[in-house]
């Protein structure tokens, strides 16, 4: 399972549990998308590091010489804040064991 490496920044509500976090990844054109989800989401540990990095799961659509065109809705519905789930990255910027 390949998974998009993403930075989580922040606790953005800490009354649940598991907490909710915000996080970011910039994609390979430099523009930077935001994800708000459950910590297991982005990372298997129980207390990590914040802000730390994680994963989010993702399926590749696509590769190019340039770019790695990938889908965050699946397997875990991931989207971005603003209904996003089509990236292209940079292979750097994929993990294939997620």
């Amino acid at each position: 399972m390949y998974g998009l490496k993403v930075r989580i920044r922040r606790v953005i509500e800490n009354d649940t549990y598991p907490e909710r976090v915000e996080c970011f990844m910039t994609d390979y054109e430099g523009q930077t998308h935001f994800f708000e989800d459950k910590l297991p989401v982005f990372t298997a540990e129980t207390d990590p590091m914040i802000p730390g990095d994680g994963v989010i799961r993702c399926t590749v659509l696509r590769e190019t010489p340039l770019f790695v065109e990938v889908d965050t809705s699946l397997p875990d519905g991931v989207e971005s804040t603003t209904g996003r789930t089509v990236f292209a990255v940079s292979a750097d910027d994929l993990t294939e064991d997620a």
